[in-house]
């Protein structure tokens, strides 16, 4: 597995062309899922600033993001979870910049994510995927993630997956 680390805030300005590259490379693709109002520098550094954001780096560039935390969109509690007395742990944002997809990065920030769940006594991860980006859906339901039910956010229908650890 590759180092990952956690990013911080003199990483901002790498974090922002990362997520405007994939934000190009989703519109080249036709998914309108992130656009310049999410998510912006503000959610960023506040991610940053909280130490929930980490990333890969290949050669010194940043290749992928995810976030890491608890916080929990209200159109959640609409959802039936597995484990719904649990602390879940809640990722976010996971991207990977274009020039690095389709090289396994994804999945590593998943395993990542999911043995950072571990050791900090998360029993589970939720996290929600817009329905409209299928390599998205198809990472995570490879991966063992559970479709729970389904969001609405201000870009359409987003899936909403879990997996117990």
């Amino acid at each position: 597995m590759k180092n990952i680390l956690k990013i911080n805030p003199h990483d901002i300005n790498e974090v922002m062309c990362v997520i405007k590259e994939v934000i190009s490379e989703m519109e080249n693709n036709e998914i309108a899922q992130w656009d310049d109002v999410y998510p912006n520098y503000k959610i960023l550094f506040d991610d940053i600033h909280a130490e929930a954001m980490f990333g890969v780096f290949e050669n010194l560039e940043l290749a992928g993001i995810v976030v890491l935390d608890k916080n929990q969109s209200a159109e959640y509690s609409s959802v039936e979870w597995e484990s719904d007395h649990e602390s879940p742990l809640v990722m976010h944002r996971l991207c990977v910049r274009p020039k690095f997809q389709r090289r396994g990065i994804a999945k590593e920030l998943l395993q990542f994510s999911e043995q950072f769940a571990v050791n900090n006594g998360y029993t589970s991860i939720r996290l929600d995927a817009f329905s409209g980006n299928p390599s998205a859906l198809s990472l995570y339901e490879n991966n063992g993630y559970r479709k729970r039910g389904m969001v609405t956010f201000r870009k359409g229908d987003f899936y909403c997956y879990e997996k117990a650890l």
